[in-house]
């Protein structure tokens, strides 16, 4: 495999990839430019050269489709051939080393496609004194099985003699049948039979278990159907028969393991793609963090078969049942019941504050028994993964290096994004708080000081000069300290109110009431407010009776009769009407008053608006709406502001639902 020209190597960090040509070079180069992403740093694959028709004959990946897929992802190229070339690339450490190297199937014999060994390990040694990251093979648990090689062993899930148990049970069966045969067919044209054994063994078990076949089979046909029975003399005949079956059962354990390799990877990337797609469901449908949490430890656990906690800094909602076991600013988040020792968590504050891997298959802490990895982004480490159970064996293959790497990337982003959505969930939270806290200083600066500035004046006045005031003075100055001992007892009401309303202690004493029972206590309620407007009511002759609470709707009434007489002229009309409109019956309060623009309809019911819009000419802290919004809605009702802009007065819609009394209601109303 030759490339026309070698590019430079990039000006930026780099990693560095090492390969020999292959059948599985384009697996190898899609993860380590996977790795390279990981690690942010640009991807420089080195391979070594094969002459393209010796690839294309031994099935490798050929130069052609490396360079189109090195163009496709931005991947720079180099080509090397002997330990002259590696002597040149490695010179160029000397003023630009890579970050970190990786070299993909090692050659475990001459023959065998792959990096030579010594190559490899000199290569190794150079980076290592440069400290330079060499990352562990992702090849390694892949069964290279070349063309020229033989796949000796197929399952290396059952004992070693199953296979051959087997084998010699299949001559068995083939000897019969000969024999059986024999005596129809002349018994040295059934030796092929014998192929049947060997080509099952070489298919199921490899050419070491189908050697063996062929060893037996050879043996037995010679031994009972050649022509001198019962002797074991090979001839050439039988010689020939055994070059035959050895090239067969090479053959076919090669085809064999070739289609076993592609099954199982084409299974483990399935497998992986489905936790991966399981775990991106789980996080995208996550409604807290919780759940999130749970969506993480819980795919670890169902894909590596292992306990897993993670650790993050905050707890996510749960009860920490680890409160005294703290990293840095570490705390376990999930799950509650989780336990970990002082020396787990010292490896845990290590890989947060690293970045890096900790505990078994790392190159710290290694006698722990547990496996931290660490939740990385743009921004810095976010999370600590604790892996309980992992065997050694699954730390050290590729899978669990491709998985875990790729589930800690997707857990990163969702636990950065819960960090930022408490961040900014906190950074609302105090600056309402700050707003609203500011409006109120305002509202009682202003508002409280108004009439308590009246009260002392009056009161002042009458006790220096009441004994020189005509009882009308007197009488007046009375009066002012009434009505403005009144409003701030309002003014006091409402804060209060407000206050229980966001606690969720207020809540409605429902009793059965006449709507114009309530309009009209509430109109006394409100009549020196009143006394310079006119005032109409108007209410349908049969009204529905409404379930509420008889003194918050009241105060509803009042609340918005006293804006209206805020906000409207003396001398205009306000007009009270209540009638039925579908299931719920609709009060409305219009006034002739200054109106509201369109876009600030929603927004009267919004606390301190006034404050808001700086409307400090018409007195009140801007809580009297709110507060009625927040009663109205408790007894499951509406209220709206209509108007058809400024200067056209103002109505606002009260609309409770109709419920059917009983007969024992109706009699005690």
């Amino acid at each position: 495999m030759t490339f026309p020209t070698t590019p430079p190597l990039p000006g930026s960090p780099y990693l560095l990839a090492v390969a020999g040509p292959t059948v599985d070079l384009d697996q190898f180069a899609r993860e380590a430019l996977w790795m390279a992403q990981e690690r942010d740093l640009a991807l420089v694959l080195a391979v070594r050269t094969t002459p393209e028709s010796w690839a294309q004959l031994m099935g490798f990946t050929t130069a052609a489709d490396l360079t189109d897929f090195a163009e496709r992802w931005d991947i720079s190229l180099l080509s090397w051939r002997s330990s002259e070339d590696v002597d040149a690339l490695l010179a160029t450490w000397d003023h630009h080393a890579p970050a970190a190297v990786v070299f993909g199937a090692r050659q475990g014999w001459a023959m065998r496609p792959g990096v030579p060994g010594a190559i490899a390990n000199r290569m190794e040694k150079s980076a290592r004194a440069l400290n330079i990251e060499v990352i562990s093979d992702p090849a390694q648990e892949r069964s290279y099985t070349p063309v020229l090689g033989l796949a000796w062993r197929l399952d290396e899930q059952r004992p070693w003699y199953h296979a051959y148990v087997l084998s010699a049970f299949a001559v068995s069966l083939v000897a019969i049948m000969v024999k059986w045969l024999s005596g129809v067919l002349p018994a040295q044209s059934l030796a092929p039979l014998f192929l049947m054994a060997v080509v099952y063994s070489a298919n199921a078990y490899g050419m070491a278990a189908a050697s063996f076949t062929t060893l037996v089979s050879v043996g037995l046909f010679s031994y009972f159907f050649s022509n001198t029975k019962y002797e074991l003399n090979f001839g050439l005949e039988d010689v020939v028969l055994l070059i035959v079956f050895l090239l067969v059962a090479g053959i076919t354990s090669n085809l064999s393991g070739g289609l076993r390799r592609q099954a199982s990877r084409a299974q483990r990337q399935a497998r992986e793609a489905r936790a991966l797609f399981q775990l991106t469901r789980d996080i995208a449908i996550a409604t807290d963090t919780t759940a999130i949490f749970r969506a993480i430890v819980q795919q670890c656990n169902d894909i590596f078969e292992c306990d897993t906690v993670l650790l993050a800094p905050f707890s996510g909602g749960q009860p920490e049942d680890l409160s005294s076991v703290r990293a840095s600013s570490l705390q376990t988040a999930y799950p509650p019941q989780a336990t970990l020792t002082q020396d787990e968590i010292e490896a845990a504050r290590w890989s947060y504050g690293h970045g890096k891997p900790a505990g078994r298959g790392s190159d710290v802490f290694q006698s722990i028994d547990v496996t931290f990895q660490p939740l990385t982004t743009a921004e810095g480490t976010v999370a600590v993964l604790a892996l309980k159970g992992v065997s050694m064996t699954v730390v050290k293959s590729a899978s669990f290096g491709r998985v875990i790497g790729s589930i800690c990337r997707l857990a990163a982003l969702a636990v950065e994004h819960t960090l930022r959505k408490q961040e900014l969930e906190t950074a609302r939270i105090v600056s309402q708080t700050e707003g609203l806290r500011s409006a109120l200083l305002s509202a009682i600066s202003h508002d409280f000081g108004t009439p308590l500035a009246s009260v002392i004046g009056s009161a002042s006045s009458l006790l220096s000069y009441g004994n020189t005031y005509s009882p009308e003075v007197t009488q007046e100055l009375l009066t002012t300290i009434l009505e403005e001992a009144e409003r701030l007892s309002r003014f006091v009401k409402n804060v209060m109110q407000m206050t229980r309303l966001e606690s969720g202690a207020l809540v409605p004493r429902m009793q059965w009431a006449d709507v114009e029972d309530l309009i009209s206590t509430s109109l006394d309620a409100a009549h020196r407010r009143l006394r310079s407007h006119e005032i109409y009511a108007d209410t349908a002759d049969v009204l529905p009776l409404v379930q509420v609470d008889f003194v918050l709707m009241e105060s509803v009434l009042v609340n918005v009769l006293d804006n209206a007489a805020k906000y409207a002229p003396p001398e205009t009309a306000i007009q009270v009407t209540a009638r039925k409109a579908g299931n719920d019956v609709v009060i409305d309060i219009a006034d002739e008053g200054r109106g509201i623009a369109s876009e600030d309809l929603g927004a009267v019911f919004d606390k301190f608006y006034r404050t808001k819009h700086r409307d400090r000419t018409v007195p009140g802290t801007g809580l009297g709406l709110a507060i009625c919004k927040g009663i109205v809605e408790a007894h499951g009702g509406t209220i709206e502001a209509l108007s058809e802009g400024p200067g056209r007065g103002t109505t606002i819609r009260i609309r409770l639902p109709i419920r059917t009394p009983d007969m024992a209601a109706i009699a005690e109303v």
